[in-house]
């Protein structure tokens, strides 16, 4: 009898510390979970070109392409933790939301409007938009990283989690029109195939996947493409 006596209490303290187990790592979870932000705004008016994840998971941001000099804003409030020239990013700004925990960046601009240490504010104009760099078109390439950038970019998260696709695809309507306007760029409307794009402007399909960096012949709809 003592000796079952003592085997229930070792099966009684195992199972309490398995429970205390699960009740730390449910602890430890919950607090490293990271609230999204809310409320930023757009970066820029523009028609999305390229998506988070695209070139076989390279592409760890988006691209917005817009006209030369549209302006680009911060999305957020912060620091501007690096204001520079790069033959990858050409100009470009990056921006600290240390109360947020993350890290926004601002690529391929025309022209820089903002120095390292400088603080900013949602909405405030920090740059033109360009095409500058290694770069094939005018548009702003836009990362947002958890905590800070690095050059693996192990950090990196899809913007349009934070910036909402609903905001995206206003802002990718708004610009159809002026985009259209310009010759050697075509937007795509419902029904149009790379091939009959191809037709319509007199180059191959496969002329169109190398200028717009496309792995395969889906497109989509106010997606913009670069003709020549």
């Amino acid at each position: 009898m003592l000796d079952y006596g003592r085997r229930l209490l070792v099966v009684l303290i195992i199972a309490v510390c398995i429970g205390l187990m699960f009740v730390g790592g449910t602890v430890k979870k919950a607090a490293t979970i990271q609230e999204l932000p809310e409320n930023w705004v757009w970066p820029v008016e523009g028609a999305i070109s390229d998506y988070f994840g695209s070139r076989g998971g390279e592409h760890k941001g988006i691209d917005i392409a817009g006209v030369v000099n549209t302006n680009i804003k911060a999305v957020s409030k912060g620091i501007v933790s690096k204001s520079y020239y790069s033959n990858t990013y050409g100009h470009v700004v990056f921006i600290l939301h240390q109360e947020e925990g993350y890290e926004t960046v601002y690529a391929h601009l025309n022209t820089r409007l903002v120095s390292e240490g400088d603080d900013v504010n949602q909405g405030q104009v920090i740059g033109k938009m360009g095409n500058t760099g290694n770069s094939s078109g005018t548009h702003l390439h836009f990362e947002v990283h958890k905590r800070h950038w690095s050059v693996a970019k192990e950090n990196a998260i899809n913007p349009l989690i934070v910036l909402h696709k609903q905001e995206s695809e206003w802002a990718s309507k708004k610009a159809v029109e002026a985009m259209s306007l310009h010759r050697n760029k075509h937007v795509v409307k419902e029904g149009e195939t790379l091939w009959s794009i191809s037709e319509k402007y007199g180059i191959t399909v496969q002329r169109l996947k190398e200028n717009n960096k496309l792995v395969s012949d889906a497109i989509y709809v106010n997606q913009m493409l670069l003709i020549n």
